[in-house]
């Protein structure tokens, strides 16, 4: 049976997605294909490149804003977004290599876009990862676009946060959808214009994500609506919630390896 795997966006909540890969990994459970937008897209990526769940936690409980931003541009004059992607660039490359294309993944990956000049999604596959990556991280507003293959890319979350249309489309038999952008907690004010922007994108899209995590067989939603969309002191609660959440919604399905392999359907008419 193909079972694919969809990451959702949320900025830095995003590193909850290493918990629920982490999981995972401990119940054998194989995954045949990724999907992902925006912060999904970066967990995403370094999964599909073959890098175990340790090794990417690894790396996430190192990042510091101080270091990221070190490479970021801020124009004087705002044209198309307020910080250029170059920071990311540099990140993914270091850990990814310069070169890395779809081609080079362990796992079959798509990553969700947007073409902001035509207004439609675009489910990337092929060609440069770490440019395909930016375009869906590109937070309209806050980001700038990325040109790819003549088009103007923004954030997949535009229109596909939890892009599990991209694994249908593939013929995916179990899907298995982790959004974590389920709860955004209706107390908490905004503090700056990057909250303001990421918190309106995000009532924009809640009703399409419904839609998208229809198409899941099992849905993995995350609550994380106390901690900062931009907050990195929080890293190993995220993941560690991630983790806790995985084992919720999938001990019930699968309990250990064997009772996955049960699933499989020539498993399941052999018992009939």
């Amino acid at each position: 049976m193909k079972t694919g795997l969809t990451l959702s966006g949320g900025a830095v909540r995003g590193l909850a997605h290493i918990g629920v890969l982490k999981y995972l990994q401990e119940k054998e459970i194989n995954i045949n294909i990724v999907a992902g937008t925006s912060a999904g897209s970066i967990v995403g990526a370094f999964y599909a490149a073959g890098f175990d769940p340790l090794e990417i936690e690894e790396i996430a409980m190192k990042v510091r804003w101080r270091e990221l931003i070190k490479y970021a541009a801020f124009p004087r004059i705002p044209k198309m977004g307020l910080i250029n992607m170059e920071f990311l660039q540099k990140f993914l490359e270091k850990h990814l290599g310069e070169n890395i294309t779809f081609q080079d993944l362990e796992k079959p990956f798509i990553i969700c876009a947007v073409d902001v000049v035509k207004g439609e999604p675009i489910f990337i596959k092929s060609g440069n990862l770490i440019k395909a990556v930016m375009a869906s991280c590109a937070i309209p507003g806050i980001f700038f676009p990325v040109e790819l293959e003549g088009r103007l890319l923004v954030d997949g979350g535009v229109m596909h946060n939890v892009p599990t249309r991209a694994l249908k489309d593939e013929g995916t038999q179990y899907i298995i959808a982790v959004n974590i952008e389920a709860t955004a907690d209706p107390n908490t004010t905004p503090h700056n214009i990057l909250d303001v922007i990421y918190r309106s994108f995000y009532l924009m899209a809640q009703g399409r994500d419904q839609e998208d995590l229809k198409l899941a067989d099992c849905q993995i939603e995350i609550d994380l609506g106390d901690i900062g969309m931009w907050d990195l002191s929080k890293k190993k609660t995220l993941i560690e919630r991630g983790y806790r959440e995985a084992e919720k919604c999938l001990h019930d399905t699968v309990i250990t390896k064997k009772t996955w392999k049960d699933l499989l359907p020539w498993n399941l008419l052999s018992k009939g």
